[in-house]
């Protein structure tokens, strides 16, 4: 090992950035499929019945908004 090559590991962070960007990436692709199955959800609710299309909105925005208070806090960096 050179003595120059744990100062460049460290400074591109070669393993903690691939897994980090997975780790962001994962987290994306999860956010909107649980988007998505709602929406989907509240889309056969209200086709099924004659409910006014400002509650489909407001449901959906309601439920994204808990989705998000719910999730925040887990991307919180601990080490601050």
């Amino acid at each position: 090992m050179a003595p120059g090559d744990s100062q460049r590991d460290a400074s591109t962070g070669s393993s903690g950035g691939v897994g980090a960007v997975l780790g962001v990436g994962a987290r994306i692709v999860l956010d909107a499929v649980v988007i998505a199955l709602w929406v989907l959800f509240l889309t056969l609710l209200f086709l099924g019945r004659p409910w006014p299309r400002w509650a489909f909105y407001a449901a959906l925005v309601v439920g994204v908004a808990l989705y998000v208070s719910v999730t925040a806090p887990w991307g919180r960096r601990r080490n601050q």
